[in-house]
């Protein structure tokens, strides 16, 4: 195995495959998300914690709140580039305390980051979480409903549930406040005979 074969089965949320992998070859911090996924949050907290990063920095706000405790604020890009990355992990890893949990301090994290409900919506609609997706999805056009791409996170969940003529409604909002944006252009023209 080498590390980027390692790293595909971490992101796949199986833990199983490479953490042996990481932990002989001292990439801590991966070997610490293996810990994650596999609910050995002490252990996690143990290696991660002598760690000097942005991304362990990270880790030691979120493995207080994955145990259901809530310590110390997340930064603006810490949930930027991680938070939507780590759900899609836990949940394939079928964390689901540890999801429940991160999905309990949205609030928090919107708080921070005002694209936080996008990203947990997005984060559940890429892992068929519809319902749930939906809710996240929801509360971020509340906030933000000229946001282009949150438009198109909703053609993606309709096109997900079948529901062609409310996709093409959904990306064709998106062309009234992006007319360049292309997937949605590309959406529109793939679905130009269904009604809406």
């Amino acid at each position: 195995m080498d590390y980027k074969e390692a790293v595909e089965y971490l992101e796949n949320g199986q833990p199983d495959k490479c953490t042996d992998y990481f932990r002989q070859n001292g990439y801590q911090l991966e070997y610490a998300y293996c810990l994650i996924l596999t609910g050995r949050y002490d252990d996690a907290a143990g290696v991660i914690y002598p760690l000097d990063s942005v991304r362990a920095d990270w880790v030691r706000k979120l493995l207080p709140i994955l145990k259901g405790e809530f310590k110390s604020y997340p930064t603006y890009f810490e949930i930027r580039n991680f938070l939507e990355i780590d759900l899609t992990m836990l949940i394939k890893a079928k964390q689901t305390d540890a999801v429940n949990n991160l999905l309990k301090i949205a609030d928090i994290f919107q708080g921070v980051n005002n694209e936080s409900y996008k990203l947990f919506g997005r984060g559940l609609l890429k892992n068929e979480f519809y319902k749930e997706a939906k809710i996240f999805l929801d509360r971020s056009l509340n906030e933000y409903y000229n946001d282009v791409e949150l438009h198109y996170l909703f053609t993606e969940y309709y096109l997900a549930l079948g529901h062609l003529g409310y996709a093409k409604r959904a990306a064709e909002n998106c062309l009234k406040i992006n007319p360049d944006y292309y997937p949605a252009k590309k959406t529109v023209k793939e679905l130009s005979d269904v009604t809406t």
